[in-house]
């Protein structure tokens, strides 16, 4: 992604300067700082500069590629992170296990910028401890001129004139959706014997897999290494919107999985101010445009629409139509299921 210097108004630096410094756990210098746990290709560096020349406020991010390796993290006990972005199902598994703090509202002057269409939904009711980032869906994208034909079912990611050219996301709960959803199941599906048929058609597709791979993906389809790539929709947008003569993105006919990242604060985090600061920033008009101009996910903020690029917001891989979005859930947390499922999904990749 091209990298430009990006400016904003400078009231927006006061008012967000005067939140930083409100309180919170630390304040003053020691709350200069903000450090960031984040998916690959979700957070611009231009718009963190940004954010560090209107409040003074300094930042840090690491990244992760998966639900579960974030969850390990925040585990641990020993992150120092005070915000993160983990998607629906996650939300739900970090404030059970207490690993999330509820968020103050009076800290997040843009919270009336949300479509309220994507608040209060069931794995945060009220959204006490979330507020959504960016949606999307998860996909397949693949290489026209390799396969000819037009993609319409995720039975294709399992065809043996395919094997050696086929990605699969390296994200357990997308994987079985997959299977889920040629089985005819929902992708939450919880029947034993359901999840045994999905263990089974995953081992028999793995020798036709190159990679398992959630964080460059899209870039190992556009070069030429597979032809055919599960993932998630922004990316693979971005690379259809450069060639679209050679590269399509479909959500297949049994559906697929419509997902939601969020921003939330960990309980144990340092600068909870500092993390109140950037999420209010991130909800400004200004600032939510470019975000979704450069990362090219669909943003829940409304006011960011009229900055948006005009053909990112007509491109339907990118802001989904309601028929392609009928056909797509969110993930649920299975529960106890969570451990049969990783158990399955370490067979899956040991073979």
């Amino acid at each position: 992604m091209t990298r430009t210097a990006w400016k904003f108004p400078a009231a927006a630096g006061v008012s967000l300067a005067a939140l930083c410094c409100g309180g919170g756990a630390q304040s003053g210098a020691e709350e200069r700082q903000v450090n960031i746990f984040v998916w690959s290709a979700y957070m611009p560096v231009e718009l963190l500069d940004a954010f560090r020349r209107q409040t003074g406020i300094d930042y840090r991010f690491d990244l992760y590629d998966s639900n579960e390796a974030l969850l390990e993290k925040l585990q641990s006990g020993v992150a120092d992170y005070d915000m993160v972005v983990p998607s629906d199902y996650m939300v739900q598994i970090l404030i059970a296990q207490r690993l999330i703090q509820p968020l103050d509202r009076s800290r997040i002057s843009n919270l009336g910028n949300l479509e309220e269409r994507f608040l209060d939904q069931p794995f945060d009711p009220g959204n006490r401890y979330s507020l959504p980032y960016l949606y999307g869906t998860t996909g397949i994208g693949y290489n026209r001129e390799k396969v000819p034909e037009p993609v319409d079912s995720w039975d294709v990611l399992f065809d043996p004139r395919f094997g050696g050219r086929i990605l699969m996301l390296d994200d357990m709960r997308e994987a079985f959706a997959v299977a889920l959803r040629l089985d005819g199941q929902s992708g939450n599906d919880r029947d034993p014997a359901a999840l045994r048929r999905a263990t089974e058609r995953l081992k028999a597709q793995k020798p036709l897999v190159k990679a398992y791979n959630s964080g460059d993906f899209a870039n190992i389809l556009e070069s030429g290494d597979v032809d055919l790539a599960q993932g998630y929709s922004g990316q693979l947008a971005e690379v259809v919107r450069k060639n679209p003569a050679r590269f399509a993105y479909v959500v297949p006919r049994e559906g697929g999985t419509f997902w939601m990242d969020s921003v939330c604060i960990p309980a144990g985090a340092r600068h909870p101010a500092a993390a109140h600061a950037l999420i209010d920033f991130f909800y400004g008009a200004e600032a939510g445009a470019k975000l979704v101009n450069t990362v090219h996910y669909a943003s829940p903020n409304r006011t960011a629409r009229a900055g948006i690029d005009p053909s990112i917001l007509s491109d339907t891989a990118i802001y989904p139509t309601d028929e392609t979005l009928g056909r797509c859930h969110l993930i649920e947390d299975l529960g106890a299921l969570t451990t049969t499922l990783d158990e399955s999904w370490t067979e899956i990749k040991a073979q």
